[in-house]
């Protein structure tokens, strides 16, 4: 009698919420190379767990699983000056999501450490900021031994080292607040006698009345733009989740210049010369560099042009939701895993 209490109180407990207490440290791999010659403010960075979070140290239960998508944006990205001043870039984690599709927002954390790696120049600071190498010893160097040339004349001053992560560098981040994860609950084992089921009642029959008149509204009343399901993000996102993220990073940029993408389009399939250059004219440089990135793949502008109305409903849908695209990109790519379906998308495949 004692012990069939004792389980009946177990079975009947609760789900219990378990936190990943603030001062964790995430260590997550760099999906793409950063560099603040390219980097703008406000672009998503994509990373991964490099390792499984579990509760009690490496004992417990897994929390965050090893692979787990992790989205992060940039909040600063200078380049460094000519003479002085170092590049800084600031980079936030704001989502983390698991492979079976947990997702958690609203995370705060900071940068803390950056594992050395071949190519890299960057530090970080105590602020969780990172900034690139100091330029002393090269501007001393020209001014002891001044350019002689014209071509030397016309190069200087050059701007000072950016900050570079190569792609797949691990960085560690500190979690600034907590995040509370649920834990699945065992399977409830019953013991009673099962009891036959009550006869079903009749259905009430359900009284007759009037319909409301509906009320007349304006045709075209401005509204305010309705935000995207995750099912309509997927199928929106699905023609190009298993691009590159080099790619994609400039493609949703590029996505809200749509006419930008048919101007450059139109150039980039212009006749060439007998070297095999593109006439200098039709360029523009007012375009947007996700734009000017985009004319090295001349058969994706192609498929971009063909479908004008798909380029524009994707602009509009980054801008409004950018988090939740990237996050739909992530749960097409999780699948295809699963499927053992082959991404033969490459870089090289939109290159001429």
């Amino acid at each position: 009698m004692l012990f069939g209490g004792l389980l009946a109180v177990l079975l009947s407990a609760p789900m219990t919420e378990v936190m990943i207490p603030e001062g964790t440290i995430l260590p997550i791999i760099l999906n793409e190379t950063l560099n603040t010659a390219r980097l703008q403010d406000n672009d998503p960075i994509l990373f991964s767990l490099a390792e499984d979070i579990r509760t009690a140290g490496r004992r417990g239960p897994v929390l965050l699983p090893r692979g787990s998508s992790v989205v992060g944006r940039v909040l600063l990205s200078e380049r460094a000056g000519h003479f002085i001043g170092r590049s800084q870039l600031n980079i936030r984690v704001q989502q983390i999501i698991t492979p079976t599709g947990e997702v958690y927002d609203g995370v705060t954390s900071k940068i803390i450490d950056v594992a050395k790696q071949k190519g890299q120049q960057a530090e970080v600071k105590a602020d969780g900021g990172i900034q690139g190498p100091v330029h002393r010893k090269r501007d001393t160097f020209l001014l002891l031994f001044p350019p002689t040339t014209i071509f030397q004349l016309m190069a200087t001053p050059k701007r000072g080292p950016d900050v570079v992560i190569p792609v797949e560098s691990r960085l560690y981040v500190k979690l600034m607040s907590p995040i509370y994860v649920e834990t699945t609950p065992p399977p409830r084992i019953s013991s009673a006698v099962p009891q036959p089921a009550p006869p079903p009642t009749p259905a009430p029959i359900p009284s007759v009345t009037p319909l409301p008149v509906a009320t007349p509204f304006p045709l075209f009343a401005p509204q305010a733009p309705m935000p995207v399901s995750s099912n309509g993000l997927e199928i929106l996102v699905a023609p190009i989740a298993l691009y590159p993220d080099v790619i994609l990073r400039d493609l949703f940029r590029a996505s809200t210049h749509p006419f930008e993408i048919a101007q450059a389009y139109q150039w980039v399939h212009q006749p060439r010369d007998a070297g095999g250059s593109l006439p200098p004219g039709g360029y523009n440089e007012t375009w947007d560099a996700s734009v000017k990135a985009l004319t090295a793949y001349p058969e994706l502008l192609q498929r971009l042009t063909a479908d004008t109305d798909w380029v524009m409903k994707l602009g509009v849908t980054y801008s409004a939701q950018p988090i939740d695209v990237l996050s739909a990109v992530q749960r097409l790519r999780m699948r295809s895993q699963k499927l053992n379906t082959p991404s033969a998308v490459t870089v090289a495949s939109f290159r001429r």
